[in-house]
């Protein structure tokens, strides 16, 4: 018999966030620093402003204001067991924006973190619960959209629940091949250090020779019409004679593996180069559950003098494939392995290049109070709109609180800027036309404090 919530859960749809035309300018998995991209960056015509809507039938079940990478974000809750967030946000819908004022003031915090009950706030698809921004770790306008899985958190390609959310006919392309010979195991076209090999078109345009034991990694983007901005390579498949060895499938990962996406790719490459190499084999300490391998671990052992078949196939989310077949041919040459191994010297190790990731500074004691500066003050009687830049040359601003007549009132951050701003005709700050003492305290990360007493007429 099937039970009722297999049939609501059945009866899930989802629609697109935005009523423009979709393009990307990231797409889900893409690698990047210690993590991967958790979803799809939407553009919004370079504008802030444009309306989101909520994807699904849902509850808004967590808020944030200005608190991370997403900066402005909503998240909403579905009954099939996914969550859909939606970060860099503007400004959130009306009723929203009343739920977090009201939380603001009875916490007496501006940045904040809220969860919520499926009474306070349900929404139904295609609800706006939002206009477009640029808050937080954004690099210009957009939407950044997520959709995570409650019951393990792990992050999902949100196409896999709207593959109709936009068009794509473009194929992946590769740039590059990396060649990693095993330290005292292998070497490639006569050396035993990596090695890139670029493609022109589908070609590589040389001889490649190996002996022993040599993985490979690959430079590659996947594009869309309609934007010039490089994606993350959904599928890849290493075969060796028509044998898989390696394949991947950048989808459902678990949060906690973000940072292995420094050890699957080659990190210090890209932090040198900004080019992301990613490995078609597996390193120690490499869990990744989106990676599969045949028993060599994706490591190819050249142990025959003949020609070995190797060919790359890269796939997009819509079916879109490119293949890049290559030759390498079997030279056994064991007096250089020899030579390396009596010898390492200058010799690239693999565990030796993944760096630590933690970069620590001495920093001197911060004895300085931030600062607190009245922007346009002589404006104040004309518009109830207040203006302070907050600044901070040492440590930085950690917190800051404002008062009118030791009443807290919200200050919110102006994005990109140090400036914080209010306008009294939004507080509860009842307007009478007298004069009111206005207070700041600002704090910075070491602890010192700054105290702006001054006098508004409202």
């Amino acid at each position: 018999m099937i039970s009722l919530s297999s049939l609501l859960l059945a009866a899930v749809t989802y629609c697109s966030p935005v009523h423009i035309e979709v393009s990307l300018a990231g797409n889900f998995g893409e690698p990047r620093p210690n993590h991967f991209h958790g979803g799809l960056d939407i553009k919004t015509q370079q504008e802030e402003g444009k309306a989101i809507y909520t994807i699904g039938d849902g509850y808004v079940s967590h808020v944030s204001v200005n608190l991370g990478g997403m900066g402005n974000a909503i998240y909403v809750r579905h009954p099939d067991g996914y969550t859909s967030v939606y970060g860099h946000l503007q400004r959130f819908a009306p009723g929203i924006e009343a739920l977090v004022r009201k939380y603001q003031y009875q916490h007496q915090c501006t940045d904040v973190d809220i969860e919520f009950d499926a009474r306070d706030y349900p929404v139904t698809k295609g609800q706006i619960i939002a206009l477009s921004g640029d808050t937080g770790a954004s690099m210009g306008p957009h939407l950044h959209l997520e959709i995570r899985d409650n019951a393990t958190g792990n992050l999902m390609d949100p196409l896999e629940f709207i593959p109709e959310l936009l068009t794509d006919t473009v194929s992946p392309k590769a740039h590059a091949l990396m060649a990693y010979p095993m330290e005292g195991e292998g070497w490639f076209c006569g050396k035993t250090e990596q090695q890139r090999f670029d493609f022109f078109d589908h070609d590589l345009r040389q001889e490649l020779t190996a002996w022993g034991k040599v993985g490979f990694g690959l430079y590659a983007d996947d594009y869309m019409q309609g934007s010039a901005n490089p994606c993350g390579i959904r599928y890849t498949t290493l075969l060796v004679d028509g044998k898989e060895v390696f394949s991947s499938n950048v989808h459902n990962i678990p949060m906690n593996d973000n940072p292995q996406v420094n050890i699957w790719g080659d990190y210090d490459y890209y932090m040198d180069n900004q080019q992301w190499f990613m490995r078609s084999f597996i390193l120690p300490g490499n869990t990744l559950s989106i990676l599969k391998t045949d028993a060599t671990k994706g490591i190819i052992d050249f142990n025959e003098e003949r020609e070995y078949q190797i060919r790359y196939i890269l796939s997009d989310f819509f079916g879109n494939k490119t293949e890049y077949p290559f030759v390498v041919r079997g030279v056994k040459d064991s007096l250089l392995l020899v030579s390396d191994s009596l010898n390492t010297e200058g010799m690239v190790r693999l565990a030796d290049k993944r760096k630590s990731l933690t970069v620590e500074k001495e920093q001197g004691p911060d004895d300085m109070p931030p600062e607190v500066l009245p922007i346009n003050e002589r404006r104040w009687k004309e518009e109830p709109v207040l203006i302070f830049d907050l600044r901070d040359r040492q440590s930085g601003i950690r917190d800051y609180k404002a008062y009118i007549d030791d009443q807290f009132v919200v200050f919110e951050h102006v994005k990109k800027s140090s400036r914080i701003i209010c306008d009294l005709r939004h507080t509860p700050i009842t307007p009478n036309g007298q004069e009111r003492q206005l207070r700041i305290l600002a704090t910075d990360s070491t602890g010192n404090t700054a105290t702006y007493n001054t006098v508004v007429v409202y």
